[in-house]
């Protein structure tokens, strides 16, 4: 088969033996798959890897198929494997499953766990899920980010609304579109791109800002909300939790928590669904006496998973608004280049048979 592979510096095509399914697994053919921000994340890692490792080395550096976002019809199941799905069937699953010693792996970020940018990739059937009817597959592809912002959106229960979505790359505005689905706003929206901007209004946002000339901390009443006081000067008869703001962070930029934590209101949830791989800084004396709830997002639950696809069905031609390009197997490391230097573009799909 064919597969992009990620190794040291470079990101090439080459030809590699079939990949085996073993029980429990299904094989695939995989459709359409998304580029993901981790998959920019860990292309500069490898890069950082091959520069300390010494010429005579490097061709013993980890070698890579990426891509954890994608559509794929079903192959083969082996016998041995307990699955309603059949042959033909076009599925979405999780990107995770297990080493041989337990140890939990992400598919398409990991040596051992070849993904979606090749001919032919192995996921487990018990987390597939079947593509239902009147889903395009590039739209299916979509199932793996959608479910990012969806379970970041279930996990914001303490407010309702309103809701501050920080950065409207792929998981800004899956979040934006799990809130219109669940009928919760006003929604503002702040992101750098004038491109993610007009995005994040047709999703739904009713208020969208360029950080860089107007900051959302100091929209709050243009969201036809009142922060409450700090808990020491509520009402003598005040009971249960005061209202406030959601806010979702979804950029994973150095200092922004920090930034957030200073200016929320009183009694803000903050939620963070930008992967921030490097070291940050905040200072917990802003939160304590604003009583702010930071909580962390990563992935999702399966039944989400499943969620996602319904909200795929129901609202696909927003849900289209995050595709800017579909691009063959053999322009992948050019789909890269485009992703990480242009602000414009949101999600690229590769078809790994063109």
């Amino acid at each position: 088969m064919r597969a992009a592979i990620l190794q040291g510096t470079s990101l090439s095509i080459r030809t590699l033996a079939d990949p085996v399914p073993a029980a429990g697994q299904l094989l695939v053919r995989p459709l359409f798959t998304g580029i993901c921000g981790s998959d920019l994340s860990q292309r500069k890692q490898m890069a950082l890897l091959a520069e300390q490792t010494p010429p005579a080395d490097q061709h013993i550096l980890p070698a890579i198929i990426p891509g954890h976002e994608f559509s794929a019809e079903v192959v083969d199941i082996p016998s041995g494997t307990n699955t309603p799905l059949k042959r033909g069937d076009l599925i979405s699953a999780l990107p995770f499953t297990h080493d041989h010693d337990g140890t939990p792996a992400a598919i398409g970020l990991s040596r051992d766990h070849g993904g979606g940018l090749a001919e032919l990739a192995c996921v487990d059937a018990v987390r597939s899920f079947r593509i239902p009817d009147g889903i395009a597959p590039d739209l299916a592809a979509l199932t793996e980010p959608l479910s990012v912002g969806l379970h970041a959106a279930n996990l914001a229960s303490r407010n309702q609304g309103p809701n501050i979505i920080i950065g409207c790359g792929p998981v800004g505005l899956s979040v934006i579109l799990a809130l219109r689905a669940q009928g919760r706003g006003p929604i503002l929206a702040a992101d750098f791109s004038a491109e993610r901007r007009k995005a994040a209004a047709d999703l739904g946002a009713d208020i969208v800002l360029d950080p860089a000339t107007d900051s959302p901390y100091e929209r709050w009443s243009d969201l036809g909300f009142t922060p409450h006081a700090m808990s020491p000067l509520l009402a003598r008869d005040f009971l249960g939790l005061p209202s406030g703001l959601n806010i979702f962070e979804c950029t994973g930029a150095p200092g922004v928590i920090d930034q957030i934590t200073k200016t929320a209101p009183p009694h803000t949830h903050v939620i963070v669904v930008g992967v921030c791989p490097h070291e940050d800084t905040l200072t917990p004396y802003e939160g304590i006496v604003r009583e702010l709830t930071l909580e962390f997002s990563f992935a999702y639950r399966p039944h989400e998973f499943g969620e996602a696809l319904g909200l795929l069905q129901s609202h696909s031609e927003l849900a289209a608004r995050l595709i800017t390009s579909r691009q063959p197997l053999t322009s992948t490391e050019a789909a890269f280049d485009s992703l990480a230097a242009n602000p414009h573009e949101i999600k690229i799909l590769i078809d790994p048979h063109a």
